[in-house]
């Protein structure tokens, strides 16, 4: 008996490591299967409220939402669009060309698709690599429509961080941007704040165009709210911190020319615009002293190809500054109704509506002809605008530099 209770006790014993062995890997594969299931989970929600607004072409449905926090990831958003949209006339340049260009324009073909390739803070280097993308995927490319600004072609500026090379000149979203749109901190909190904001309808939402077609005029850029004036002062101090370090580039106007040879070579119509920023805009150079390069930097584009010349002081760019204005938002961005007036000028479409003085096809022969009516222009609007002028010098005055 003693002898069969030791056998019995010893195979009791034997099984037990079995058992914690059995639970163990019951354990793990739970614990797997949680997480797999999590990471699907996570990946699927984003997917359905794509915050970024990337998924929509491929998604069987969609949920209908404000896409809010879309704003701050046009270089991801539009890349995926051009790869899906393959537009065959394109609208690029800054957030200028962003708020104040709509594509719904007239003027443009309804036959060919239009979308607007405004991107926050670009230079010419991303409009050159954008232009390059575009062409990859709409080898039909027909029309380029450029906005350039003065900022652009400043060598002590730089890329802007959520500029990223690798993403370009791609059929198809790169790996790294799809794994960040499902999976990362980042989507999470673009998610759950793109159903809080619509579920809240917040200031943020109220009144948002979310187009498919690249044009996002913001909220916060409304004319009418009358906080105008605000917001002048806020965007002057910008420029504040551009323009004390400022040296035209030769870079930026290399790539300048490389967009004006890839289009002539691929047959592709071009057009180059400079912005209708306010008066207080081009004063802002004048107090920091850089004025002269506002100047070369127009001689040395139209040495290039011909510029349209929307700046300067017209009856356009010399609204006064008020609570509520009609052309501008703040002082560096203009509102879609001069963004028509642009398009009407450069492709010659019901120019009657237009201000005369309001768009000036600068060539060589002309350049120093302008250049000089614009300065005899700053004159005559200093005299009756010492008041915004005053404002500029006071704010350059009590300026202090971002660290």
């Amino acid at each position: 008996m003693l002898n069969f209770n030791l056998s019995i006790n010893s195979k009791k014993e034997k099984s037990k490591p079995n058992n914690t062995v059995q639970k163990s890997g019951s354990f793990n594969y739970l614990f797997l299967g949680t997480i797999i299931l999590s990471f699907f989970g996570i990946s699927f929600g984003n997917f359905l409220v794509d915050p970024y607004d990337i998924f929509r072409h491929n998604q069987p449905f969609s949920l209908t939402l404000h896409k809010t926090e879309k704003n701050n990831y046009d270089r991801l958003y539009k890349t995926i669009d051009v790869i899906n949209i393959k537009p065959e006339i394109i609208i690029i340049g800054s957030s200028r060309v962003k708020q104040g260009i709509d594509t719904n324009h007239p003027g443009l073909p309804k036959n060919l698709t239009t979308y607007n390739l405004g991107i926050d803070g670009s230079n010419t280097y991303e409009i050159l690599r954008y232009l390059e993308h575009t062409y990859t995927n709409q080898p039909n490319l027909k029309k380029v429509i450029i906005g350039v600004d003065h900022y652009m072609f400043n060598d002590f500026y730089k890329l802007q961080d959520s500029f990223v090379e690798k993403r370009l000149n791609k059929t198809h979203i790169i790996g790294t941007d799809l794994l960040n749109a499902l999976f990362s901190q980042d989507a999470i909190i673009a998610s759950k704040n793109t159903i809080k904001d619509n579920l809240t309808e917040t200031n943020n939402t109220k009144g948002l165009t979310y187009g498919h077609d690249g044009f996002l005029p913001y909220p916060y850029h409304n004319p009418k709210d009358g906080n105008t004036p605000w917001r002048f002062n806020t965007i002057i101090n910008q420029y504040f911190d551009f323009h004390p370090r400022y040296k035209l580039s030769d870079d930026r106007f290399n790539d300048l020319q490389k967009i004006v040879e890839f289009c002539r070579q691929r047959n592709i119509e071009l057009i180059v615009f400079i912005s209708p920023a306010h008066a207080t805009q081009w004063e802002t150079l004048r107090v920091t002293g850089r004025w002269d390069s506002y100047e070369e930097w127009k001689r040395k584009m139209i040495a290039i190809t011909p510029v349209w010349d929307f700046s300067g002081y017209n009856s356009i760019t010399t609204e006064p500054i008020k609570p509520v204005m009609n052309n501008y938002v703040d002082n560096s961005h203009y509102t879609p109704q001069i963004g028509a007036f642009v398009l009407n000028r450069v492709l010659s479409h019901n120019v009657e509506q237009v201000p005369e003085d309001f768009g000036v096809l600068m060539t060589p022969d002309n350049i120093e002809e302008h250049l000089a009516k614009i300065r005899s222009d700053r004159e005559k609007w200093a005299k009756m605008r010492p008041d915004e002028i005053e404002l500029v010098e006071t704010l350059e005055r009590n300026f202090k530099p971002q660290k």
